[in-house]
């Protein structure tokens, strides 16, 4: 069974990665990569209710007319775990999409909707190695730069293949003196017999204080990261997370 899974899962990123590189050639519509630092108290671990953690993370995003391509690995630095217990974690996520409207040939974009796309994500870390397929709707809604949902099955290495919910979301405060962004994401996954239900808040408030330190040809954003998690890990007996954590993220 589990090597049927693993068929599957191959096949369907392989389809998907051939697919993006023979487009990979060409220029991207758009691109960014960027670092960022998070520095923040009192986050929930098995360990802890009040763990200090320091976050290094290095993303990727760019469009082309095939769909497009998200990338991030994050590097956590825990503080003061007890003997046994990893001081140092990497994360990491890669979702390229395949946009229907490109391959079909028809056009989705149909009142809101700007496109419909197969998503796919892989999550790594550690032992872990998830795998997310389903469909995602890109939204032209007013005010926000960009909406997007994602409807996943996964495919979960350690507990029970469960169902994700993913929204995510650019916005800027509509200001001439100062550049502001509020961007984020909503995560939530259905419960199983061995896990939870879990809903994963996370939105980011940043100021680009590039203008005022002679930055031109880059950009430097600082703020705060906010975490709000109710069954972390999709374990209940873990208290919810909420913490607010200092960021600065510059744009290379």
């Amino acid at each position: 069974m589990r090597l049927e899974k693993g068929l599957v899962r191959a096949s369907l990123f392989s389809a998907v990665g051939l697919f993006a590189s023979s487009s990979l050639s060409a220029a991207p519509l758009w691109s960014d990569n960027s670092i960022s630092l998070l520095q923040g108290n009192n986050h929930v671990d098995f360990y802890s209710e009040s763990s200090e953690q320091s976050v290094i993370t290095l993303e990727h995003v760019s469009g082309y007319v095939w769909g497009g391509v998200f990338f991030f690995i994050d590097r956590t630095e825990k503080q003061d775990v007890p003997a046994g217990v990893d001081s140092d974690t990497t994360y990491g996520e890669i979702s390229p999409d395949l946009s229907l409207s490109y391959l079909t040939g028809y056009d989705f974009k149909i009142a809101s909707i700007k496109d419909v796309q197969i998503a796919t994500t892989y999550e790594f870390g550690g032992q872990m190695d998830n795998y997310l397929y389903g469909i995602g709707v890109d939204w032209d809604l007013p005010l926000f730069n960009r909406f997007s949902s994602k409807l996943y099955y996964v495919d979960n290495d350690f507990t029970k293949s469960d169902i994700q919910l993913t929204l995510t979301w650019g916005y800027s405060l509509p200001l001439e003196s100062v550049e502001i962004s509020f961007d984020g994401y909503l995560d939530w996954s259905s419960a199983r017999s061995d896990h939870q239900n879990e809903l994963h808040f996370n939105p980011q408030l940043l100021v680009n204080v590039s203008p005022y330190i002679g930055l031109t040809n880059s950009k430097l954003e600082i703020g705060f990261e906010y975490s709000y998690w109710h069954n972390k890990y999709g374990v209940a007996a873990l208290t919810d997370e909420s913490v607010f954590s200092l960021m600065a993220k510059y744009h290379l």
